[in-house]
């Protein structure tokens, strides 16, 4: 199973989300991926919020079909 890693930051008021292009083998490279994003995006953007997530290729294609503008949905 792959894993891709999300992030999720609001910053003014306006939230967006990137994701990495390269998924992961496992749930832990993820995990111990997201710790340091989530530090960075701290560093740079402190008055900023908003979360990482690492989540399996079956939830991300999810995710992305729910916020995909063009969906009719």
């Amino acid at each position: 199973m792959k894993f891709i890693l999300v992030v999720y930051i609001c910053l003014a008021g306006v939230c967006e989300s990137v994701y990495e292009q390269v998924p992961y083998d496992t749930v832990e490279a993820c995990q111990k991926a997201s710790e340091q994003v989530s530090i960075t995006a701290q560093e740079m953007f402190p008055m900023s919020t908003g979360k990482v997530y690492c989540l399996t290729e079956d939830e991300f294609n999810k995710y992305q079909d729910y916020y995909d503008p063009s969906s009719d949905t």
